[in-house]
């Protein structure tokens, strides 16, 4: 598999789910969405450890539904259900850890429930779209930096960053109009890239 696959489209990525052995298909498909899992369950304030082990679990219940799984564009998007799977493995997870807290000393009892309570698993929609728009700007970034110079690239991270175009210029010896230049340029490319991810992918 390369950087540079791309769906051809969600539903063609979805026939060839549906075979369970298709082992490319389910690499790129880990590929593209399993960063993407795991930024949704970090956020619910749930640890590393715990968040990863839910992963593995998300693209285990995935690879048993998504051979039935049949994608409809008007009853939602896909990575809707895509977050409902997860908040479901995570709601399980609450719930396990819920019942074996009677089982732990009392001080490791308190912590682990005060851990558990801390999950912000009601906001499971607003965090999901949240952290898609966050990983489409990335994964973009990631794709079109191998299409621009160095230079081109750190022009545009320079001014994210807050500097000032007469500085980049001096620091990156060019011509300050050429900062701008750059700038217009990344943002074009982001944009194209991006709309281009959020109908591929979502």
């Amino acid at each position: 598999m390369t950087d540079d696959f791309k769906w051809n489209t969600r539903q063609t990525m979805l026939l060839r789910l549906k075979d369970k052995h298709d082992d490319e298909s389910w690499e790129e498909f880990v590929y593209y969405y399993q960063q993407y899992i795991y930024n949704i369950i970090r956020y619910m304030k749930l640890n590393h450890h715990d968040a990863s082990e839910i992963v593995q679990l998300v693209i285990i219940k995935l690879w048993q539904k998504l051979p039935q799984f049949q994608y409809d564009e008007h009853r939602g998007r896909f990575r809707n259900w895509l977050h409902t799977v997860t908040a479901n493995q995570v709601r399980d997870f609450i719930r396990k850890k819920g019942a074996a807290l009677s089982y732990l000393p009392d001080p490791e009892r308190k912590k682990e429930k005060e851990y558990i309570n801390g999950i912000a698993l009601p906001e499971i929609e607003k965090i999901a779209e949240k952290e898609w728009k966050s990983y489409l700007s990335n994964l973009a970034w990631k794709k079109i930096t191998k299409t621009f110079t160095p230079t081109v690239c750190d022009a545009f991270m320079m001014q994210v960053e807050g500097h000032e175009a007469s500085y980049i210029a001096e620091k990156l010896d060019i011509a300050e109009s050429s900062v701008y230049v750059y700038k217009k340029r990344i943002q074009d490319r982001l944009r194209q890239e991006i709309a281009l991810l959020n109908t591929e992918l979502g």
